[in-house]
Protein backbone atom coordinates (compact mmCIF):
# COMPACT_ATOMS: atom_id res chain seq x y z
CA UNK A 1 0.00 0.00 0.00
CA UNK A 2 0.99 3.40 -1.19
CA UNK A 3 2.19 5.91 1.87
CA UNK A 4 -0.66 8.92 1.80
CA UNK A 5 1.89 12.13 1.90
CA UNK A 6 0.52 15.21 1.60
CA UNK A 7 2.11 15.92 -1.84
CA UNK A 8 0.47 12.49 -3.08
CA UNK A 9 -3.10 13.40 -1.68
CA UNK A 10 -2.68 16.76 -3.50
CA UNK A 11 -1.64 14.78 -6.57
CA UNK A 12 -4.43 12.82 -6.35
CA UNK A 13 -6.72 15.66 -5.23
CA UNK A 14 -5.59 17.72 -8.07
CA UNK A 15 -6.59 14.89 -11.12
CA UNK A 16 -9.78 14.30 -9.23
CA UNK A 17 -10.58 18.18 -9.44
CA UNK A 18 -10.12 18.13 -12.98
CA UNK A 19 -11.87 14.74 -13.87
CA UNK A 20 -14.94 16.51 -12.26
CA UNK A 21 -15.38 18.74 -14.39
CA UNK A 22 -15.83 18.23 -18.48
CA UNK A 23 -15.30 22.01 -19.02
CA UNK A 24 -12.05 21.99 -17.50
CA UNK A 25 -9.52 25.25 -18.12
CA UNK A 26 -6.04 23.17 -18.24
CA UNK A 27 -4.28 26.21 -18.49
CA UNK A 28 -5.43 27.01 -14.73
CA UNK A 29 -2.41 26.93 -12.26
CA UNK A 30 -4.36 25.00 -8.91
CA UNK A 31 -2.87 25.74 -5.27
CA UNK A 32 -3.89 24.96 -2.19
CA UNK A 33 -5.58 28.73 -2.26
CA UNK A 34 -7.30 27.72 -5.21
CA UNK A 35 -10.96 28.42 -4.66
CA UNK A 36 -13.02 25.31 -5.44
CA UNK A 37 -16.57 27.38 -6.17
CA UNK A 38 -15.46 30.75 -7.24
CA UNK A 39 -12.02 29.83 -9.37
CA UNK A 40 -12.40 26.09 -10.62
CA UNK A 41 -16.29 26.80 -11.32
CA UNK A 42 -17.63 24.15 -9.11
CA UNK A 43 -21.42 24.05 -8.22
CA UNK A 44 -23.19 21.79 -5.52
CA UNK A 45 -23.46 19.41 -7.59
CA UNK A 46 -19.89 18.81 -8.74
CA UNK A 47 -19.34 18.92 -5.07
CA UNK A 48 -21.78 15.64 -4.72
CA UNK A 49 -19.63 14.02 -7.64
CA UNK A 50 -16.06 14.59 -5.89
CA UNK A 51 -16.71 13.31 -2.76
CA UNK A 52 -18.19 10.14 -4.54
CA UNK A 53 -14.45 9.85 -6.90
CA UNK A 54 -12.49 10.68 -3.48
CA UNK A 55 -14.31 7.93 -1.46
CA UNK A 56 -13.85 5.74 -4.72
CA UNK A 57 -10.11 6.40 -5.43
CA UNK A 58 -9.09 6.80 -1.25
CA UNK A 59 -10.98 3.56 -0.94
CA UNK A 60 -13.09 4.77 2.21
CA UNK A 61 -15.73 6.38 3.49
CA UNK A 62 -15.17 10.38 3.85
CA UNK A 63 -17.67 12.63 6.29
CA UNK A 64 -17.82 15.26 3.39
CA UNK A 65 -21.40 16.03 4.41
CA UNK A 66 -19.98 17.46 7.82
CA UNK A 67 -17.23 19.08 6.25
CA UNK A 68 -19.48 21.16 3.84
CA UNK A 69 -21.77 21.82 6.44
CA UNK A 70 -19.34 23.66 8.24
CA UNK A 71 -17.88 25.34 5.44
CA UNK A 72 -21.16 26.82 5.46
CA UNK A 73 -21.70 27.50 9.29
CA UNK A 74 -18.17 29.37 9.02
CA UNK A 75 -19.53 31.61 6.04
CA UNK A 76 -17.11 30.93 3.93
CA UNK A 77 -17.16 32.21 0.56
CA UNK A 78 -15.25 29.30 -0.62
CA UNK A 79 -13.48 26.09 -0.11
CA UNK A 80 -9.53 26.36 -1.23
CA UNK A 81 -7.83 23.43 -2.44
CA UNK A 82 -5.68 23.59 0.99
CA UNK A 83 -9.01 23.26 3.06
CA UNK A 84 -10.19 20.11 0.91
CA UNK A 85 -6.67 19.13 1.30
CA UNK A 86 -6.28 19.33 5.04
CA UNK A 87 -10.08 17.83 5.49
CA UNK A 88 -8.57 14.56 3.18
CA UNK A 89 -5.05 14.30 5.73
CA UNK A 90 -6.94 14.45 8.77
CA UNK A 91 -9.73 11.80 7.75
CA UNK A 92 -7.20 9.60 5.53
CA UNK A 93 -4.91 9.50 8.36
CA UNK A 94 -7.11 8.58 10.94
CA UNK A 95 -8.01 5.98 9.03
CA UNK A 96 -4.52 5.02 8.36
CA UNK A 97 -3.91 4.79 12.38
CA UNK A 98 -7.61 2.75 12.92
CA UNK A 99 -6.18 0.17 10.57
CA UNK A 100 -2.38 -0.10 12.77
CA UNK A 101 -4.16 -0.59 15.74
Amino acid sequence: MELLTRERVRHDLIDLLQDAREDWDHSLVITDQTGIFNELGFESIDAVGLSSALEGHFGQSLPFPEFMAQAKEQNLKDITVGQLLDFLMLHLEASAERKVA
